[in-house]
């Protein structure tokens, strides 16, 4: 049966203020979001790019990518799973049949090291490999200077990382790279649904690889005897103002280049344009709240005169007062996906943590109350039995019938995305040769398929019966989850 939330996303909106589409408009995608690249590097694709569905996919290009890779191995994620010892061991036998391979591994510190109740974490997952091919596998793990002094030491471990993390999901084997929004874990190879594009650029493929290992020259790097700072950068844990000012020049040097060797070009409209973006708040760099602030404004003038329909998907209905904001003020028509209760990661969670899916429902309830009703605006919530929904992005609609533009990365656009972690996303406007517009258009009909639109009736009946102090719990919530 083809739910509500499919059919409502091929038909054209309901266009406001008494305008009408305008057929004769001649301006291409790439030419409506030109302000876009403008003031950031942009990379023009011409290999066929994919689009991932499933997780097992995603999985399996992983393997893929470590057996097949001659010189690079770049993979960035929040944590390695303590129960993924399969791809540990598939990095070990790459690099023991290729001694011309290098492996970088960056992760988030406060995650990486919180141990399961083994004692096992990402940290001692990856010493093997270490201590095994010495200076040929570097792992660096990345400490927000948020948490620091009497905070570091009272601060439980689970909690902990509500600070700020290394949020940045990113694998690069030599020239092609995934970008996507999972970690390395199981349930992110099973049944955690997420996205993931798969993408052939020499250029965007050494973006990354130089993004890494620059926020990995600021983070503690795992030696024989552990975790130590590299020499001459000060610890954020412990002089965290004197880290931030390290920190900041050497990202805007990196993206200082990154513009100056990738600028905007001239070139085919075949061509998909590629235009990575990064957010550090806590380190002074606000590039994608800046390219985000222009594709609401762009969208929005362009609504005004032709229409325009938006799909913004996150794993929580948390986002941030930004994102909010520029929604309801919109004359664009926003469908919001979200992950139901039943589908949220937190749904089974013990203690305080198993209310975070009741306060997400709470957030969503007053966001439809507060958008007055309007028929252009609307939740959809995922749900598939035995899974639960990680998916983040944006897919925008200009001629209402297929994708001319996607965002694909780490950020929830939460207000941890914007003022906590780090977070990096991949703006694609696809060119006109090849199928990736109709695949991203499959990609947002297949999740679609698996969700149902909420209401506001239906939510005030779902959250008549929560904690009262489970609103007094808002304000932390929207902060740190």
């Amino acid at each position: 049966m083809i739910r509500q939330a499919v059919r409502r996303l091929p038909k054209p909106p309901t266009l406001r203020r008494g305008v009408c589409s305008d057929s004769s408009r001649v301006q291409s995608a790439q030419q409506v979001f030109a302000e876009l690249t403008k003031k950031r590097p942009v990379f023009r694709v011409t290999e066929p790019v994919e689009v991932i569905r499933e997780p097992r996919e995603f999985y399996q290009g992983l393997l893929r990518g470590i057996g097949g890779a001659k010189s690079r191995i770049v993979l960035s994620s929040l944590y390695l799973g303590s129960d993924e010892p399969e791809l540990v061991s598939a990095l070990d036998r790459a690099l023991s049949a290729n001694p011309s391979l290098g492996v970088d591994v960056l992760l988030d510190c406060l995650r990486g090291t919180r141990s399961d109740s083994r004692g096992q974490s990402s940290a001692t997952m990856l010493a093997p490999l270490v201590r095994k091919h010495g200076d040929r596998v570097r792992v660096a793990m990345y400490h927000t200077p948020a948490l620091h002094g009497v905070s570091k030491r009272l601060w439980p471990q689970r909690y902990n990382e509500t600070f700020g993390l290394q949020h940045i999901k990113a694998y690069v084997f030599d020239d092609e790279f995934i970008v996507s929004g999972a970690n390395l874990s199981r349930d992110y190879f099973t049944n955690r649904q997420d996205r993931y594009i798969r993408i052939g650029s020499r250029g965007l493929a050494a973006y990354f690889v130089d993004l890494v290992r620059a926020i990995a020259g600021f983070s503690f790097i795992l030696g024989p005897k552990g975790l130590a700072m590299p020499v001459g950068v000060p610890d954020p844990s412990r002089d965290p103002r004197e880290f931030v000012a390290v920190a900041n020049a050497a990202m805007t040097g990196f993206l200082g280049r990154a513009q100056a060797e990738n600028p905007a070009t001239d070139g085919s409209e075949a061509d998909t344009l590629a235009i990575p973006t990064v957010q550090m708040s806590q380190l002074g760099i606000t590039q994608d709240e800046e390219h985000m602030r222009e594709f609401f404004h762009i969208t929005d003038a362009y609504a005004r005169r032709h229409g325009c329909r938006n799909l913004m998907a996150s794993a929580y209905f948390n986002f941030s007062d930004f994102h909010k904001r520029n929604v309801l003020r919109s004359a664009s028509r926003w469908d919001l996906l979200v992950a139901s209760p039943r589908a949220n990661g937190f749904y089974t969670a013990s203690g305080i943590s198993r209310y975070i899916p009741d306060m997400y429902s709470i957030i969503e309830h007053e966001f439809l109350r507060s958008s007055g009703g309007r028929p252009d605006i609307a939740v959809e919530e995922y749900y598939r039995d035995g899974w639960t929904f990680h998916g983040k992005g944006v897919w925008c609609y200009l001629d209402q019938k297929l994708p001319q533009l996607t965002m694909i990365g780490s950020p929830n656009y939460g207000y941890r995305s914007i003022y906590c972690d780090l977070e990096t996303q991949i703006t694609l406007i696809p060119g006109t040769a090849g199928s990736l517009q109709g695949d991203l258009h499959q990609e947002a009909l297949s999740l679609l398929s698996h969700s149902e639109m909420v209401t506001e009736a239906g939510l005030k009946k779902r959250i008549r019966g929560a904690p009262l102090w489970l609103y007094g719990l808002k304000p932390f919530i929207l902060k740190k989850m």
